[in-house]
């Protein structure tokens, strides 16, 4: 998620905005197939297909967080004071409330299990206040298992850091060129450790800063973001749509097969690492499926003016929709999958449900509160 667009509104990143958002929330719909042991071993296959099919929804934002900041004509001190207070103050008052969930859960009456449906991936959850404070205390520093998507606020920080200094690379095109082949090998770098069984290109105990950090993660896919949406559309809408659909195929197959393998292998509570493997979002088969997206989404045309409010509306509630989501996965989930439908019927009920939630508390907020909200839901 990125703040509003310092140029004129395109509809199409609107799209874009709500696609990736709604991609996120089914991935996080899954986690409870994907985390924990499953009885029925089409709901974990499903989980694993809808997980892998999902995994462009981050580099997604990313290439949006470029393509709506790069260049930055700011200051660096002023650009740092417009943007990490309206992403970071929300994230540490969202972090916080959800530290302290299972304390609530624990006072209604609620139980472990109860917990487990919020969070899969905390195996041993506790009720008590003083462990929820022990998390609050380490929010600053990290997220945790009760705060698992906020991951994606440390990351987002850290690109909005360097965004002053990448923009002063935007007008040498053999540079950026340069920058971006580095970043596309580096995206292979997790497979070459996998292969050779071990830190590859200098990494070691004391030393986690391989040949190509530098030109790794998820700076590529903010210059990658900027540089697709200069470039002209040539050919027909179809001609570009038959394109994405075959980047993003070739990428999903390699992720869903990978992951299987992974899945049939490990569980995360024994090595959530190799699980992850191939489903790190900075890695070539989720990059083609990013890139197939972004393709794609860029030919819709919004001519409608009534469907262009909307989506603004939706856009100014997206960062907010993200911070609270995961607050409504677990009751959405407690309420559809013991009814029995079919899994991707679920998923889809699930992230109907919590998308409109998420929008409608988002909205309620800066309804209440006015400009108070920006340091609230961003």
């Amino acid at each position: 998620m990125t703040m509003k667009p310092q140029n004129s509104r395109m509809p199409w990143v609107d799209v874009m905005r709500l696609a990736a958002l709604m991609m996120v929330v089914a991935a996080h719909a899954v986690d409870i197939y994907n985390a924990t042991p499953q009885s029925d071993p089409s709901a974990a296959m499903w989980g694993g297909v809808i997980g892998s099919a999902m995994r462009a929804c981050v580099p997604l934002f990313a290439m949006m967080t470029g393509l709506l900041l790069l260049p930055s004509g700011d200051a660096v001190s002023k650009f740092y004071a417009k943007r990490i207070p309206r992403v970071a103050i929300p994230a540490v008052l969202w972090s916080v409330v959800y530290c302290l969930v299972p304390w609530f859960v624990g006072l209604a009456g609620g139980g472990a299990e109860v917990v487990q449906v919020f969070f899969p991936f905390e195996y041993a959850p506790s009720l008590e206040l003083g462990d929820a404070l022990r998390n609050v205390a380490k929010v600053p520093f990290t997220f945790g298992a009760y705060t698992t998507h906020m991951w994606y606020i440390y990351m987002l920080v850290g690109l909005y850091f360097v965004i002053p200094f990448m923009s002063k690379w935007m007008g040498d095109a053999t540079l950026l060129r340069t920058f971006m082949v580095l970043w596309a090998v580096s995206l292979a770098v997790p497979y070459v450790e996998w292969l050779v069984g071990g830190e590859v290109l200098g990494e070691c105990a004391w030393n986690r800063f391989g040949m190509l950090h530098y030109f790794g993660g998820f700076v590529g896919y903010m210059l990658l973001g900027k540089l697709l949406a200069e470039r002209p559309m040539q050919g027909s809408a179809w001609r570009t749509v038959a394109l994405g659909i075959v980047l993003w195929v070739a990428g999903f197959l390699v992720t869903w097969s990978g992951q299987s393998a992974m899945a049939a292998r490990y569980d995360y509570a024994e090595n959530p690492a190799m699980l992850e493997l191939f489903w790190q979002y900075c890695s070539p088969n989720v990059a083609l499926m990013t890139i197939g997206v972004f393709i794609i989404v860029r030919r819709v045309n919004v001519s409608c003016q009534g469907t262009q409010r909307a989506l603004a509306s939706f856009t100014r509630c997206s960062f907010g929709s993200y911070l609270v989501h995961y607050l409504f996965i677990g009751p959405f989930t407690m309420l559809f999958v013991p009814l029995g439908l079919p899994v991707p019927a679920s998923v889809a009920l699930i992230v109907l449900c919590v998308v409109i939630s998420s929008w409608v508390t988002t909205a309620i907020i800066y309804r209440i509160t006015g400009r108070a909200a920006r340091y609230i839901v961003g």
